[in-house]
């Protein structure tokens, strides 16, 4: 399964999974009690969680690496319930994502964000999700990595086979200076006239 096949919806409790499409909404399969539904686009907007981000100090973080952050910690401190003081859950929150923006990421959205999380572990989705994502990256990583190594060789061959020209002989000086003269043609023959004698 992969992030883009899991939606939020607006007004809507919980997460799910995309099993169908029509023009006017999709089909899904809730994550929570596995009821399966059509939603109408028209009255509900979806979110793929996978175009879904926290506001950064730097820079938006992806939900995928919040998710992985998440996981890595619950092996040393339990994730807390949603329910909890502001206080601890953004404690916690702050040892998952320290570089998030305190000013713009809500309470609401940290709940929302352990919600979903513990959700999806429930179901053993994370290791899955997280995996496949770094597998697509990798992928396209090699693939970058590749089209660069193929771009560098065509440009080394078409250096190496390009023919070489021979220089043409630069015209001497003696060969510049002389001219080309065309012979004239033979003079007409003059006409001789003898004299007339008197009569």
């Amino acid at each position: 399964m992969k992030l883009s096949e899991i939606v939020s919806v607006s007004q809507m409790p919980g997460i799910f999974k995309v099993v169908g499409k029509k023009n006017d909404g999709l089909i899904v399969t809730s994550l929570v009690d596995g009821k399966t539904q059509f939603i109408s686009g028209r009255t509900n907007m979806f979110s793929t969680l996978d175009n879904i981000t926290i506001y950064g100090v730097e820079e938006p973080i992806e939900l995928k690496t919040a998710l992985a952050e998440m996981k890595k910690l619950q092996a040393k401190t339990a994730v807390v319930a949603p329910n909890v003081s502001e206080s601890e859950i953004r404690a916690y929150f702050e040892t998952v994502l320290p570089t998030h923006d305190k000013s713009k990421v809500y309470l609401s959205d940290i709940k929302k964000l352990i919600k979903w999380f513990l959700i999806l572990d429930e179901k053993g989705l994370i290791d899955e999700l997280i995996a496949v994502g770094d597998e697509v990256e990798s992928k396209a990583d090699d693939e970058s990595s590749d089209e660069k190594v193929t771009k560098k060789a065509a440009k080394k061959t078409s250096v190496n086979d390009e023919p070489k020209t021979e220089a043409k002989p630069k015209a001497t000086k003696s060969a510049a200076k002389s001219k080309v003269t065309t012979p004239k043609a033979p003079a007409a023959p003059k006409k001789i006239t003898t004299p007339r004698k008197a009569s």
